[in-house]
């Protein structure tokens, strides 16, 4: 038996995800765990082998694999590696230890922390929360005066909201890369703005499919792998003079837009992969 867990909302990926179980003749069900209590330390229903996190919530994602393997569910992507990609200070700080390329970052936990990070980089600079997706509250800063405002914003938020990174603004060429990774498997588009320095799709970049590219894809299963990730999506940069670097990493990755422009049937290749995970 194979759990397909979400929070709330099954979305298009997981509805695919559960048909490629079903068209593979794998059992399985799906776990909204909004509804379903999880016992810890005791015995899920069904018994299942191995379940596929894919809850939207990132705390439900984090916390219902934490409680599923405390029942002794193995889950894709364990309770470690979402922890460690969630945080993306914890996520650049093992891709620096591990000698992935990453963008010029600084860890900062409070205002003049954050205005001497913009000091040594240079203005612009981008200012993000430790925690967080879809690009919410990541911010450029050009001046002294803009960062200051970011800065009042966030601690109307309260005190934590000022603990995050300051990065160097990349000069990507409009667009960055979402690579999707899926065991030693890499399927990429780009993410395109024309018209805005966020590149990603929530926020109305256009996505067109990468062209095969070796190293690209090499980066991409050796980010995922310092990570401890088996299916992620890797977001990278095109730096004009450093090349490919990586920037963060999503433990639970939405991937219809790589499936519409790419036409890989990636919901085939998720659900290939549990099942060859559950048999071992």
């Amino acid at each position: 038996m194979i759990l397909v867990v979400y929070h709330t909302v099954a979305r298009w990926e997981e509805e695919q995800i559960a048909r490629a179980l079903e068209r593979l003749g794998a059992s399985y069900r799906l776990m909204d765990v909004s509804k379903e209590p999880i016992k810890i330390g005791g015995k899920i229903h069904d018994d299942p082998s191995i379940a596929i996190q894919r809850s939207v919530s990132r705390i439900a994602a984090l916390e219902s694999t934490i409680a599923l393997e405390g029942s002794g569910v193995r889950v894709i992507n364990n309770s470690l590696s979402i922890a460690v990609s969630q945080s993306k200070i914890w996520c650049l700080s093992i891709l620096a230890r591990s000698g992935i390329p990453i963008p010029k970052s600084y860890a900062s936990f409070g205002p003049s922390s954050i205005e001497k990070s913009a000091e040594d980089l240079g203005y612009p600079v981008v200012y993000k929360p430790s925690q967080g997706s879809w690009g919410r509250l990541v911010s450029m800063a050009r001046d002294p005066g803009e960062l200051s405002a970011l800065i009042a914003h966030r601690e109307s938020l309260g005190p934590q909201a000022l603990y995050g990174i300051v990065q160097e603004y990349v000069k990507k060429p409009w667009r960055d890369i979402r690579a999707t990774v899926i065991g030693d498997q890499v399927i990429s588009i780009y993410r395109i703005n024309k018209t805005h320095w966020i590149t990603n799709t929530a926020r109305g970049a256009e996505a067109k499919p990468v062209p095969k590219d070796p190293e690209l894809e090499d980066l991409a299963i050796k980010a995922a792998k310092a990570l401890g990730l088996e299916v992620a999506g890797i977001d990278i940069f095109e730096d004009p003079e450093r090349g490919y670097i990586v920037n963060e990493a999503n433990p639970v990755p939405e991937f219809k837009n790589v499936a519409r422009v790419t036409g890989v049937d990636i919901a085939n290749i998720i659900a290939e992969y549990v099942l060859s995970q559950a048999r071992v």
